[in-house]
């Protein structure tokens, strides 16, 4: 963008921007969604005109039922393949939510532009009770219940994944530079976002506190976002030695405001991007033989704080969430481990009678 900005847009067979497209995505850009958000809605957008030029359809005549038929294309394996009862869909429910979410901002943004369209998509359209609004449009591909968004299908409540204290060890040990194994170490030992961890500066570590200060910046050259609130966490001194030893051996005496930076490829001193961390995951992931991501590490961090006993508000300061809502969505729920401890803590585990 003019402004030094990234942003996405959506290329049509003219070898041109899809006008309409473009114009959302634009303005997505010029109320400061993140680049991250903007790629993932052009992509979503792409699918959906995709499917519009396959079946000939005029983005402002789409009708309820002919969305309905997107939803069913994004679930098909193939364009000439029916997806069976039982069988395993090319695309999972929240996915589909999401990209059919990502449509309803485009035809929103386009009604308060003032267009003649044949749908109207807005929240308002899909919410049961409130003066009658349509009725879901799904049925006969999936049961669906108008929750926000018109045909919103039924998700399978996802619960994030939390690595074992092993697991979490394996992969720190699995790196061969200090660079990396500080950086899962820090994931692992604060709970910050990937992004919050590549935008982190070396003003931001409280040495003496032994505390680093998380920082919402926008202007970051590697592009990282550090959404959520401000905040401080608390380190370990080991975590703090470790980070010493990188800046001793590593980092050396380069000249950057950035704690994660290229060493060993690209431009030298330049501030590490997400997608380095995505090749260093990937190659992790080889030689420690599981799944794991980035996030995996804020999630384990958040439960074994809960697990231990951490109230919910202290988790979700930590966390640097807005909302205490939003901690506690996640972080309430009781795995089977979790129920077993709580239940030997109460002392009521065992029958009378049963006990060794």
């Amino acid at each position: 963008m003019p402004s030094g900005i990234e942003s996405w847009t959506v290329i049509g067979r003219e070898r041109a921007p899809v006008g309409p497209l473009e114009a959302h995505l634009g303005w997505l850009t010029s109320v400061e969604r993140s680049p991250n958000t903007v790629r993932a809605y052009a992509f979503d957008l792409k699918a959906f005109w995709s499917f519009l030029e396959s079946r000939q359809l005029a983005w402002k005549g789409v009708t309820v039922e002919q969305l309905g038929w997107f939803a069913e294309w994004l679930r098909r394996p193939a364009e000439n393949v029916v997806l069976l009862d039982g069988a395993r869909p090319a695309r999972s429910a929240r996915t589909v939510n999401r990209m059919l979410s990502a449509v309803a901002g485009f035809y929103e943004f386009h009604a308060r532009r003032g267009e003649r369209l044949a749908l109207d998509l807005r929240p308002a359209a899909g919410r049961s009770g409130r003066g009658g609004g349509p009725v879901a449009f799904l049925g006969g591909i999936a049961a669906a219940r108008p929750r926000g968004r018109a045909g919103r299908l039924p998700e399978a409540r996802w619960l994030p994944r939390a690595l074992s204290v092993a697991e979490a060890a394996a992969v720190i040990a699995a790196q061969r530079r200090l660079r990396d194994r500080f950086l899962f170490a820090l994931l692992f030992g604060t709970g910050m976002r990937i992004g919050q961890a590549l935008g982190l500066r070396h003003e931001d570590v409280l040495a003496r506190e032994r505390a680093i200060r998380l920082v919402a910046r926008d202007d970051n050259a590697n592009g990282a976002r550090a959404k959520g609130s401000v905040g401080v966490v608390p380190v370990s001194p080991g975590l703090m030695r470790l980070l010493n030893d990188y800046m001793h051996d590593e980092y050396g005496a380069l000249d950057s405001d950035y704690v994660f930076v290229n060493l060993w490829g690209g431009r030298v001193g330049a501030p590490l991007r997400y997608a380095t961390v995505v090749d260093i995951v990937h190659r992790t992931r080889r030689r420690v033989g599981f799944h794991f991501t980035p996030h995996s590490f804020r999630h384990t961090y958040a439960t074994l704080a809960r697990r231990g006993g951490v109230p919910v508000e202290v988790v979700s300061r930590l966390l640097t969430h807005r909302s205490l809502a939003t901690t506690d969505a996640v972080y309430s729920h009781l795995e089977v481990e979790d129920l077993r401890l709580e239940l030997e803590r109460a002392g009521v585990l065992d029958p009378p009678g049963t006990a060794a």
